[in-house]
């Protein structure tokens, strides 16, 4: 049986940052759809953070009057 080595391959000079670059592209459109998200779902996440912050003073509260 005959093994061949596996040579990488050269990359091309406009291949150097394609990865960086993806990368970037990825992020950044994760980036809009949080955005997007957060913004559709705004009343709710405030009205979620206000409830939890009301829910949290009432337990410091009482357990502050015992």
């Amino acid at each position: 049986m005959v093994y061949f080595k596996r040579v990488p391959a050269k990359r091309k000079a406009g291949q150097k940052g394609q990865g960086m670059t993806e990368y970037i592209l990825i992020v950044l459109l994760v980036a809009i759809a949080l955005i997007a998200a957060f913004s559709v779902f705004r009343d709710r996440l405030i009205k979620g953070v206000d409830t939890a912050s009301k829910q949290i003073e009432n337990v410091t509260t009482q357990s502050e009057q015992k």
